[in-house]
């Protein structure tokens, strides 16, 4: 044990057990340190949690990219067909970036249940829809049969089935606009075969399923007429430039859109957690910080005599940087251990038993969702350590003033 180190040691070992005022304001500090340890973890995990969440949601039911003419673009409704034998749709998908592939059509409509109205979109999906991306979403009844193309089978909102005053099984009425020649509205009855709540309550009040070939027939539109064409990417390729190299090689009159592009509003207020984080860091940093310089003036003011003692027997400035930089860490950590054990603790209760509900129609889930990345607490601790240490440098100009003689008042 070298020299520096066993000095510090006693120091720290004094800290706890003394009741001086210095112990009790490292004792702060460190209750500071862990208690902004926790708010930080608590903020960027949540704020990552409801990102991933809210993307997630919206990539399994829309795709990463979506391929539609422009005039479709301000639109859900497919007013314009992309005619599958004009494309080629096959250099499009790369099957080492892209997971889903498959086409869709989306009109309006009203649903009518003796005198209840609900509008709405109905999206018609092709076979190769990822059905398991939706399945998790299903409360009850199952979703489409792909091997009844023609059958008139609807999965709609638990709110809409609410709405409507309706269950699993029954029928309802369902009136589209004809974008084709007819100036009436064209008349279906689906059977609800299943009812899914994704808890984003802006899509569940606005989106039901039914089959592609439906929505083909209803707009007049033969089997190779589609709304567009939605894609999923595998996970390492959801941030690549894939979507302009599609881009590059589409017609002129057709547009492709990310899911960020299609939602902008959505995550342009999710984009606000992360400046949120930042304010949050930067604050608790900053009174962590605070803290450990004020405490540390206040330990050095203490010691002052031990430091005399030390710089007679021929302890070097380095020597007393050493011994008070052990210190600040010896501190930091006890504070960075703590902030982290409460907070990871929490963060499992919240994932585990989703103690903390929100309501959809503010937030778009129906719980805090958490994120634990260990890059990010590696990353704040890290930040902390470091920010310490600079500020450390404080305290360590008062130590360079101190003149022994005064000190010990020997004259």
């Amino acid at each position: 044990m070298n020299f520096e180190f066993f000095i510090s040691k006693r120091i720290n070992r004094a800290l706890f057990n003394e009741n001086n005022v210095s112990s009790r304001i490292i004792k702060i500090a460190i209750t500071a340190i862990a208690l902004g340890v926790v708010i930080i973890l608590i903020s960027i995990s949540t704020g990552f949690g409801l990102q991933k969440e809210i993307k997630k949601m919206l990539t399994n039911l829309n795709g990463d990219l979506k391929i539609s003419f422009y005039e479709n673009n301000n639109s859900y409704i497919s007013i314009t067909p992309i005619d599958l034998l004009k494309i080629n749709k096959e250099k499009w998908f790369d099957s080492k970036k892209v997971q889903h592939f498959y086409t869709y059509v989306n009109n309006a409509l009203i649903f009518k249940n003796e005198e209840i109205f609900d509008g709405g979109i109905i999206k018609g999906l092709d076979s190769n829809f990822p059905i398991q991306n939706i399945q998790s979403y299903l409360v009850n009844g199952r979703f489409l049969d792909f091997t009844r193309p023609e059958g008139l089978e609807i999965v709609i909102s638990s709110n809409t089935l609410d709405k409507l005053n309706l269950k699993i099984g029954d029928y309802v009425n369902s009136f589209f606009y004809d974008f084709s020649k007819s100036k009436f509205p064209k008349k279906r009855m689906f059977k609800i075969i299943g009812v899914y709540s994704t808890g984003f309550a802006g899509f569940d009040e606005n989106f039901s399923f039914t089959n592609i070939e439906v929505l083909q027939k209803i707009n007049s539109w033969n089997k190779y007429e589609v709304g567009g064409i939605e894609m999923i990417l595998k996970d390492q390729f959801k941030n690549s430039n894939y979507k302009q190299i599609i881009y590059d090689s589409l017609p002129s009159e057709i547009d492709i859109q990310s899911v960020n592009e299609l939602h902008s509003g959505i995550f342009n207020w999710i984009s606000m957690f992360d400046f949120n984080i930042l304010i949050i860091l930067i604050v608790v940093v900053f009174v962590g910080i605070l803290n450990i310089t004020i405490a540390i003036i206040i330990l050095i003011i203490e010691k002052s005599k031990l430091i005399g003692l030390l710089k007679i027997f021929g302890a070097s400035y380095y020597s007393l940087q050493r011994i008070f930089l052990f210190v600040v860490l010896n501190i930091v950590t006890r504070g960075l251990i703590i902030g982290n054990l409460i907070g990871l603790i929490m963060i499992y209760l919240q994932r585990k038993f989703n103690l903390i509900e929100l309501n959809p129609d503010d937030y778009f889930v129906s719980e805090v969702p958490v994120e634990i990345s260990i890059q990010n607490i590696l990353s704040f601790n890290f930040l902390i350590i470091f920010c310490s240490i600079i500020t450390f440098l404080i305290p360590m100009l008062i130590i360079s003033r101190l003149e022994m003689i005064k000190i010990l008042k020997i004259k």
